[in-house]
């Protein structure tokens, strides 16, 4: 009892264990890895994938239409009342032998005939089981070898579909990763501004107290403190409404932990590049290929339709046959033959099919075109974009260094008192807008190159 007491008492330690671990394990991601990890476990990448796969089905279904088929069938049939033939009484001429033709006889003797008794023959068997197979084989069918092209079409149009959702969920991944780390570095510029204001905010009491300033000093230090606290309090609400959003995206539980390796400066240095090492190739970009596969598709359909006033032929070959053979037996085993189908007279009903699948060809033609204008313009404009946040960047830069420069000797004027709180306030609120438009400046710089590489498609 003991022994199984004890026993009892390591398997639940080991379970707790194993449920303590679960709960707090960590998911920790670069941006790649976390990239990487959304499109293996976000739903629609997990959709996109299985369309692939389905596509790949559909080809072989239509492949197998052009292939040997080979069908059985098995009838079962039960006849209460049988039919019957009767036959009538005959004569016949005797043999002479038992191999010898009847000639040579005396036609005029009775002894040259027997009689041939008269009997019924029923037409077939109460119970029976017919069964038959039938091989078929398609010889020519203009609609099955358009139809094959299609569908290796529609493969294509399935992976690149695949392959634009990818670049979504990267886009999607990589700007959530770049909110939550900006959200966090403000929060940290925040907590520090707030010390700073707080530490200020008991001099300035002290000075107060000791008669050296007026109490609208540390109302003023006061109220900025508290406008801090609002602010850190919102940007925590916001890293938290994004963190959870970020997990969804990436395909992981809301209350699963994770951690961003990644830094700002390492992401940074692999964003900050030469836009002129970026050329424009509209055939390599996944919108254009996806609408250049669209309008194939399309003109395939158009085939398709055409083909319907083309002759269908196939072979065919049936064996059949009864368990049962009735003693008069009509049935044909074998039987090979050949089959054609050859429209004639629609009334204009295909050829009506055939001018709209023209319309819709036409239609996609169209698209593709406009889609190419747009492409175009979208990467001169992205590059546009671009450009400016990097030179924004540059420029808020320095902002933050002036304004960090000015406000550390402001502060120094105030504790000699030669600044006043409300100066000292206004210098440490130009410090944190500037480090506030620093770090947008980065988010905005970081934002406009995955913009960039997705309009290069360099996702």
């Amino acid at each position: 009892m003991k022994k199984l007491k004890l026993l009892m008492l390591i398997i639940i330690t080991f379970l707790m264990s194993n449920i303590n671990a679960q709960v707090d394990t960590t998911y920790k991601f670069t941006l790649q890895q976390a990239q990487d990890y959304a499109i293996k476990n976000f739903f629609l990448s997990k959709n996109a994938e299985l369309d692939v796969k389905a596509a790949r089905k559909k080809m072989w279904e239509t492949t197998a239409m052009g292939l040997p088929q080979l069908n059985g069938k098995m009838d079962y049939s039960y006849i209460p009342d049988i039919p019957e033939v009767n036959f009538p009484q005959t004569l016949m001429g005797v043999n002479k032998g038992a191999n010898e033709p009847i000639v040579g006889g005396d036609f005029r003797d009775p002894n040259f005939y027997s009689v041939v008794p008269g009997r019924s023959v029923k037409m077939g068997v109460t119970n029976n089981i017919t069964y038959s197979v039938v091989l078929t084989q398609l010889i020519f069918s203009g609609e099955y070898l358009v139809g094959l092209q299609a569908t290796k079409v529609y493969m294509l149009f399935s992976e690149e579909n695949y392959d634009k959702v990818k670049i979504n969920i990267k886009e999607n991944v990589a700007s959530s990763y770049y909110a939550l780390l900006i959200l966090k570095e403000n929060k940290s510029v925040l907590k520090e501004t707030l010390d700073n204001l707080k530490l200020n905010y008991g001099y300035t009491k002290k000075f107060y107290e000791q008669g050296l300033v007026e109490d609208t000093d540390v109302d003023q230090l006061n109220l900025t403190v508290k406008r801090t606290e609002n602010s850190l309090r919102n940007v925590e609400n916001q890293i938290e409404y994004l963190s959870k959003l970020f997990k969804y995206q990436i395909g992981v539980n809301v209350d699963t932990k994770i951690e961003m390796t990644d830094s700002i400066n390492q992401l940074l240095e692999k964003n900050i590049i030469e836009p002129t090492s970026y050329k424009f190739k509209l055939e390599d970009h996944i919108d254009y290929k996806l609408l250049e596969t669209q309008e194939r598709l399309k003109h395939l359909n158009l085939n398709v339709n055409k083909s319907s006033f083309l002759p269908t032929v196939s072979g065919f070959y049936q064996y059949k046959d009864q368990v049962n053979t009735p003693d008069f037996n009509t049935n044909i085993k074998h039987i090979v033959g050949v089959s054609l189908s050859l429209p004639i007279l629609s009334s204009g009903m295909r050829m009506a099919k055939v001018s709209q699948a023209k319309i819709e060809f036409d239609k996609a033609s169209n698209m593709k075109q406009q889609e190419a204008v747009r492409l175009t313009l979208k990467s001169k404009q992205s590059m546009f974009d671009y450009n400016t946040a990097l030179a924004n960047y540059y420029n808020e830069y320095d902002n933050i260094n002036l304004s960090k420069k000015v406000l550390d000797k402001a502060t120094i004027k105030f504790k000699e008192g030669m600044v006043s709180s409300l100066d000292l306030s206004l210098f440490n609120n130009q410090y944190l807008q500037a480090q506030l438009s620093y770090a947008k400046a980065i988010q905005d710089l970081l934002v406009k190159k995955i913009a960039l590489d997705k309009a290069f498609n360099k996702l």
